[in-house]
């Protein structure tokens, strides 16, 4: 049908346009930095991004010259089959209808842009099938090496497929939640979230967290009726039926019942604001780069919303990247000015230093001053902190050295000497109720908690790059 064929042409013009405005874009800015002259540039990216835009308008052109032949080929009215008459109504003479458009033979063309996509038949004139062809493959080809490096203006997408744990948690508590969010109880927990980059909005974290105080209460209260009759021990079986009163039990094992489930409520509470911070020292160690580059993009003139895109494209700012890609949602999809977009971004931002920069950003915008001599100076001062963090953590590092060697490595050698030459001589049988073989297994252990803290803390110390 001529109306099904019309909407199929148009649904694919739609597609070539929004296409070809992301390819003119691209190839606008990269011509922009080479008539800076201060930035290397891809030669065969930029013959892609031509050649695919000449596809692309030769097809746009073959699809256009059909719309007037389809429009005039949908009726609004059935026609009468051949033979049939209007019977009772004067036949008025018949008039030679004349087509403003000459009479075009029109074919279909169908081919299937993935695999995984359904096929597109569109209709174009018989004479036009060849070189429509020729440019479909052409610009499929260019496409297909583009696609992977530009996103076609969707939104970027940080988390997954929302939680079985979040689901379930909901059911149980999301109306009590729901109703303490609506009271500006955790204004605080929710700017921590956001500071986080969480999937979850506050009234779902809530529920999740009562739901974990109820499974870790149930399981204390296990835990506790187990201690009540059985007492640990660090020897084989471990486990011993308690000889003490049930009461004297029951006082001392009943802390747990309250103690656990509270501990694990506030682990859960302040894990957001541990997490932001992490993710803010991390966003930290970047951005001196991070500013440099963008001082080096600003020497081109080019739009400031285009540095910005030019450093999303680069994958080595993992971390500043993502508050990057929440602007850039911010202007594509929610339609914000950039001065806006900067501010909100900066009020989320898990970083201090790069909510300064943001901020600086969009005053040095509205203010009409020069973005490259702002970012020039502002990375200077980031690259000075950078490299005063970094001689502080090799004095930091050395100084814990010097501590692990003396903890981990010389005292317990010593004490395991004086336990050895004790216990060969007789002198020591039992210390403190424990034998010789239990102190140095206890000595052991202590040993590979104290390696385990020292790892850890080095881990959390270390600088990202």
């Amino acid at each position: 049908m001529p109306y099904n064929s019309l909407k199929e042409n148009l649904k694919q013009i739609k597609e070539i346009v929004r296409e070809m405005y992301v390819f003119t874009n691209q190839l606008d800015m990269i011509n922009n930095l080479e008539t800076g002259g201060k930035v290397s540039i891809d030669i065969k990216e930029k013959n892609l991004l031509t050649g695919a835009i000449i596809a692309l308008t030769n097809q746009l052109k073959i699809l256009n010259n059909t719309i007037p032949e389809l429009v005039g080929r949908i009726t609004l009215y059935k026609k009468l089959e051949t033979g049939q008459r209007d019977v009772g109504t004067i036949q008025a003479p018949q008039i030679p209808q004349v087509s403003a458009f000459p009479q075009k033979k029109l074919i279909q063309v169908k081919y299937q842009p993935k695999p995984e996509e359904e096929k597109v038949f569109l209709t174009i004139d018989d004479k036009d099938r060849l070189a429509f062809l020729e440019n479909l493959s052409k610009s499929n080809l260019s496409i297909s090496q583009l696609k992977k490096k530009y996103a076609f203006e969707k939104p970027i997408s940080t988390f997954g497929k929302p939680s079985a744990y979040a689901k379930i948690s909901n059911r149980f508590f999301r109306d009590f939640s729901n109703k303490l969010v609506a009271k500006d109880y955790f204004k605080t927990l929710n700017k921590n979230l956001r500071k986080m980059n969480s999937p979850f909005v506050v009234g779902t974290y809530l529920s999740m967290i009562f739901f974990t105080i109820s499974i870790s209460f149930i399981a204390s209260i296990f835990l506790f009726i187990l201690l009540l009759f059985f007492k640990l021990g660090l020897t084989f079986p471990f486990l011993s039926i308690a000889e003490e009163h049930i009461l004297i039990r029951f006082f001392k094992t009943f802390w747990m019942v309250i103690v656990i489930p509270l501990f694990t409520g506030l682990f859960m509470y302040f894990y957001p604001l541990s997490e932001g911070r992490n993710l803010g020292s991390k966003i930290e160690q970047e951005l001196p780069f991070v500013a440099i580059h963008m001082s080096a993009i600003a020497t081109s003139g080019i739009e400031p919303l285009s540095i910005f895109k030019i450093i999303l494209k680069s994958k080595e700012y993992k971390y500043s990247n993502m508050e990057f890609r929440k602007l850039m949602n911010l202007v594509n999809f929610h339609g914000l000015d950039l001065i806006t977009a900067l501010k909100k971004t900066a009020l989320s931002c898990p970083s201090a230093k790069l909510k300064e920069l943001l901020n600086g950003f969009a005053t040095t915008m509205s203010s009409g001053g020069n973005l490259h001599d702002y970012l020039d100076k502002h990375a200077d001062t980031l690259l000075f902190d950078y490299k005063l963090g970094r001689e502080k953590y090799t004095k930091s590092s050395e100084t814990f050295m010097d501590i692990y060697i003396s903890v981990a490595i010389a005292a317990p050698m010593i004490l395991l000497m004086l336990f050895v030459i004790m216990g060969s001589t007789g002198t020591l049988n039992t210390f403190m109720g424990l034998s010789t073989e239990m102190l140095s297994f206890l000595i052991i252990l202590i040993i590979s908690l104290l390696n385990i803290i020292f790892l850890i803390f080095l881990k959390l110390k270390q600088p990202v790059i």
